[in-house]
This record gives structure tokens, C-alpha cells and sequence, in this order.
């Protein structure tokens, strides 16, 4: 419920910004749509998780970070992610993603160096050509400023 609160106080902060239409969008068009997918999702999520303990199905479900690995993934998830955050105008959006990729997918998510290289490169590049190349947002560039 945190995050449907969470949700529908990022669409009603964005509707003091001007949201504009799909062909030109305003300032608080992003956020309010990224508000209201969280809000959906977690009503969602709400509802499922209310079905499932009313059906008496609930398992012995435990909180992540009761186990050590997990809780463990979960603080290096987060520090890559402030890491993350702060290399990307030093280093661009698509070196930066790049680097943070790899790191989920060899050391969160284990996956074998040339799916985890393979796939970050395809992401990294679909993302800079959804946002650079498709809605023409300014990323990033780094100091190469080719991208």
C-alpha cells in the first residue's frame, strides 16, 4: 500500500507540471506515467498477495533478508545502484548502464560472461535509442561525448 501512496503522489506532483500530449510532452508526462504504472502495479500486487493469504495457500514465506545471500544481494544491488547513479554524468548514460548491467547479471543474477556482456551491450543500446534517439532526451555523454 506504501507504494500505491507512492504512486499517486508522484501523478498528482506531476499534474502541477504540465504534461502536454503524446507528440509534445511536457515536463510531468514521464513522471506521470511512471507514477501511475506503480500505482497499478502495486494495487496489483496488493490484490494477489490479499487472494493468496485469504486461500489459505500461504506457504512459510519468509522475509528476504532473513536469508544472508539475499539480504547480501540486496545491499550490493543498492550500492551499484547510488554508484550507478553518480558515474553516470562522469562516464555517460551508455558506458555507466553498461558497467551496472554487467555487474547485475554476473554477480546478482549469475549468468555466464558472454550472456552478461552480450546483454547489457543490447539493453544499454535499446534504452540509449528509446530515450536519445526515440523521445530525444538528452542523456549523458560522458567524457567521449560520442553517445
Amino acid at each position: 500500500m506504501a507504494w500505491l501512496g507512492t504512486g499517486v503522489l508522484i501523478c498528482l506532483s506531476s499534474l502541477h507540471l504540465s504534461l502536454g500530449d503524446f507528440h509534445n510532452p511536457g515536463p510531468g508526462f514521464l513522471s506521470f506515467f511512471a507514477g501511475l504504472v506503480l500505482a497499478v502495479f502495486s494495487l496489483v500486487t496488493h490484490l494477489q498477495a490479499r487472494k493468496h493469504s485469504a486461500s489459505g495457500k500461504e506457504k512459510d514465506s519468509k522475509p528476504i533478508w532473513t536469508n544472508r545471500q539475499n539480504g547480501f544481494k540486496m545491499v550490493l544491488t543498492v550500492i551499484a545502484l547510488l554508484v550507478y547513479s553518480l558515474l553516470m554524468n562522469y562516464l555517460g548514460f551508455l558506458v555507466s548502464t553498461f558497467l551496472f548491467l554487467v555487474f547485475i547479471l554476473r554477480i546478482i543474477k549469475p549468468q555466464r560472461w558472454p550472456v552478461a556482456l552480450v546483454g547489457a551491450l543490447l539493453v544499454s543500446l535499446a534504452f540509449y535509442g528509446i530515450f536519445e534517439l526515440g523521445l530525444q532526451s538528452h542523456l549523458p555523454k560522458g567524457p567521449f561525448k560520442v553517445f
